[in-house]
């Protein structure tokens, strides 16, 4: 098999170890989105139709570690990835804002009931949703800092 693949599916492994870990095992209000974060730099990258496709299956493993109802964060997934990929996005400071704001645009939409109406007040919704697009846009930049280092490194080592 191509090594390429295998890389990947290490990456999808890493990243639900990481969301699951926060799904069950912290009790913090407002969880960031590990796979969020992944699909959006994929996208990023422009790799939009392996992102598309992942958004998908990540919504529905996300639903299944959040016991949501299964396929309702791949809708939303589907939607963001889909209005992200329209930018090809390269420095570590686009990659952070664009975080932000298709994290925010998630957040909201996972607040809208099935009439259409917010379940949450505005303010909350607000404030959660700045909080929850605040912690995406650190790990983010944090993952975003610590890639480019270990690349950096890569191209270094003489073999």
């Amino acid at each position: 098999m191509n090594k390429k693949f295998f890389l990947f599916l290490e990456e999808i492994f890493i990243i639900s170890v990481f969301q699951y870990t926060f799904y069950n095992f912290l009790n913090f209000k407002i969880i960031p989105s590990f796979f969020l974060i992944y699909l959006l730099f994929l996208s990023f990258e422009g790799k939009t139709e392996l992102s598309i496709f992942l958004s998908f299956l990540l919504g529905i493993l996300n639903d299944f570690f959040s016991k949501g109802i299964l396929g309702t964060t791949s809708i939303r997934y589907l939607l963001i990835i889909y209005l992200s990929s329209f930018f090809v996005v390269k420095s570590i400071k686009e990659k952070g804002i664009f975080t932000f704001i298709f994290s925010f645009l998630y957040f909201v939409l996972s607040n809208v009931g099935k009439k259409g109406e917010l379940i949450w007040n505005s303010k909350s919704l607000l404030k959660y949703a700045i909080l929850f697009s605040l912690y995406n846009f650190l790990i983010a930049i944090i993952i975003e800092i610590f890639m480019r280092e270990i690349k950096r490194k890569w191209e270094e080592r003489y073999f």
